[in-house]
């Protein structure tokens, strides 16, 4: 136990603390009973009175159902002794204590007690949607006297992170056939089937503890259901005197659980798994492992009829698949409710290392800083709860006058890729006096289609507000990218309507007067188009899937377009302008002007090295000429 606990202790040191966030205004108290469902603002608790209310109750009691916008309720230190119940109408609510060795809540039922029975022993019982909570210690002190349980979550996109749950018998009842629960950081202990119940959850990075030799899952996980419950890069840790843990038993007969790159103490016994006494249940259940180690990952000693996953069967188990369901794995904000891994696959250097092989003759072309442009970088652009989206503004130095502004988008898949990117070509075009914008946006990983066109768009707006901070012309204002972010600068620079706009604050248009699109696609499902999984990501599904998705992303289906002058720079490789041609028919019918330009024998991303560079940067700067009659 006390290895376990410094354990816990060097974890929590090394995660932020937010706490500290909490307004430093005057906090007046407030009547619960006055405001009951009423409040739809963050709120304080702090058991001495200098929160909003005493108690977690009470602030429960006052937060409006259905919130519109997601809010905060920041819990000051404390023991809170209450026995508490967040119910299904609660919704988008982060709950945040300061740490979890200080903001504690608890509370003593167990199953003999009265008779209750097990599922009203709780301390937490979580029955709400989309809720987080951080930095927090739910506890079930009754002690060794049989089932008493601390956490009861049946809510669906429940994230638990840096909090301890601590108990004995059944600490935590993780359950809901539809429920989706994310642990991250966590510490869990008790003694026997302290992790129990029909959800699909994930366990990362957490300390599993036993307390007595027994069990420590008991999934029952329904028949029609993929995953249960899923641990990955967690350590399983025991008690001095406890020398034999299973990894679990079925509770019911269709049970799933998997441990992926776990570290297991001796504690757990050669065997891995129990039957419960059912044989008929060894069909039926799905228990696994892959890469465990430590002294308890024997996995040639494991029962017959459990698993040693390839490293492909692992991949199955990756939280964007375990999540997915059959219901939005996005939150309020568009972004995927669990979290996203950065894609770094595509960059500036692993690019030049794979194209080098077949153009011997490119050198990468690499930030380097002009002292004829100002620098302007890391401008919040859009914020979605904790998320910050940023720009960077390079402009002439020496403008006497308005500019014109060129908005750029980078490519890499939709997945992958960086602002950054484009900076070089950012430096270039304001060293011949326009003023440029390179933005993050959000990629698949984070979040699909349309919340990367809703960002692009806020972006253009956020610089027409902020005009005069860079010496912008808002009259004249350009969208340019590459690969995917030139399919993704056509799209937004053809579009008005609601479904590509999102929703902002902004008192400002998101209309350009012309597009660059640098190698990149307008239309996905086109003969010349090669799009398939990458795609397929960005655009939740496959054509045969979502084909109006598909179609509704493609600049060259579009229903209602806005034509704008376009210039296409092309590679040597048709699948990267699928759609331009029948594009360009469109444009000329509406008399609207467009330049093809295309580099031959050059790898997909020439605007990155020399020698296209420059030559890319004249053609763009001829265009920009023209069309903004410079």
């Amino acid at each position: 136990m006390k290895s376990a606990f410094f354990y816990l202790v060097f974890l929590l040191l090394i995660i932020s603390n937010s706490f500290s966030q909490v307004t430093s205004g005057e906090i007046k108290p407030l009547d619960s009973e006055k405001l009951k469902g009423k409040i739809e603002h963050d709120i304080v608790v702090a058991q001495d009175g200098s929160g909003h209310f005493k108690t977690i109750g009470e602030a429960l009691d006052a937060i409006r159902v259905y919130l519109p916008k997601p809010i905060t309720v920041y819990i000051k230190p404390g023991i809170y002794k209450e026995k508490l119940v967040i119910l299904g109408p609660v919704t988008n609510v982060t709950f945040e204590g300061e740490s979890p060795e200080n903001t504690i809540i608890t509370f003593d039922d167990y199953a003999a007690k009265d008779n209750m029975g097990t599922f009203e022993t709780y301390t937490l019982k979580v029955l709400g949607n989309s809720l987080t909570f951080k930095n927090l210690t739910i506890e079930n002190t009754a002690g060794n006297v049989g089932q008493a349980v601390a956490l009861h979550a049946e809510g669906d996109r429940l994230v638990f992170e840096n909090c301890r749950f601590l108990g004995n018998q059944d600490t935590m009842f993780a359950s809901g056939e539809n429920s989706r629960q994310l642990y991250r950081n966590c510490y869990i202990e008790g003694t026997t089937d302290f992790i129990f119940g029909s959800a699909t959850a994930v366990f990362e990075n957490c300390v599993i503890h036993s307390k007595a030799d027994s069990y420590i899952t008991a999934a029952s996980t329904p028949e029609w259901v993929e995953y249960g419950y899923v641990f990955k890069d967690c350590k399983l840790t025991s008690a001095p005197e406890v020398t034999k843990v299973y990894l679990g038993r079925p509770w019911r007969d269709f049970a799933i659980t998997v441990f992926i790159n776990t570290e297991m103490g001796a504690h757990i016994v050669p065997e891995g798994w129990h039957n419960w006494g059912r044989e008929k249940a060894e069909q039926t259940v799905f228990y696994a492992e892959y890469g465990s180690f430590g002294a308890g990952a024997n996995s040639k000693e494991r029962v017959v009829w459990s698993h040693q996953l390839t490293e492909n069967q692992a991949k199955k188990f990756h939280v964007y698949e375990v999540f997915a369901g059959k219901t939005k794995d996005s939150d309020f904000y568009g972004n995927r409710w669990f979290g996203f891994e950065k894609d770094g696959s595509f960059n500036l250097q692993d690019a030049w290392k794979k194209d080098v092989k077949n153009f011997p003759q490119i050198t990468p072309v690499e930030i380097q800083s002009s002292e004829s442009v100002t620098e302007s970088r890391g401008h919040i652009y859009k914020k979605l709860g904790g998320r910050e989206l940023k720009l960077d503004v390079f402009s002439p130095t020496q403008a006497e006058s308005l500019r014109p502004v060129i908005v750029m988008v980078h490519g890499g898949g939709w997945k992958s890729g960086d602002k950054e990117l484009q900076i070089p070509m950012a430096i270039a075009l304001a060293e011949r006096g326009y003023v440029t914008a390179v933005v993050e946006y959000r990629l698949s990983p984070e979040a699909q289609y349309p919340a990367g066109i809703h960002d692009v768009k806020e972006a253009i707006r956020w610089l027409k507000v902020h005009a005069n901070e860079f010496g912008i012309d808002s009259s004249q204002m350009a969208i340019s990218g590459s690969s995917a972010g030139g399919q993704i600068a056509a799209l937004v620079g053809m579009t008005n309507t609601e479904e590509y706009e999102g929703t902002s604050e902004l008192d400002a248009s998101s209309e350009v007067q012309a597009i660059v699109d640098m190698d990149g696609v307008l239309a996905f499902h086109h003969p010349e188009s090669a799009e398939g999984q990458v795609a397929s990501e960005w655009l939740g599904g496959t054509y045969e899937q979502k084909p109006e998705v598909w179609d509704a992303a493609s600049p060259l289906y579009l229903q209602n377009p806005i034509y704008k002058p376009i210039l296409f720079i092309q590679s040597q490789y048709p699948r990267f302008h699928a759609g331009r041609d029948e594009l360009i028919d469109k444009l000329n019918a509406k008399g609207i002007y467009s330049e093809v330009h295309t580099f031959p024998d050059t790898p997909h991303p020439f605007w990155l090295y020399n020698p296209w560079f420059e030559p890319t940067i004249e053609k763009m700067i001829q265009f920009f000429d023209r069309v903004f009659d410079k």
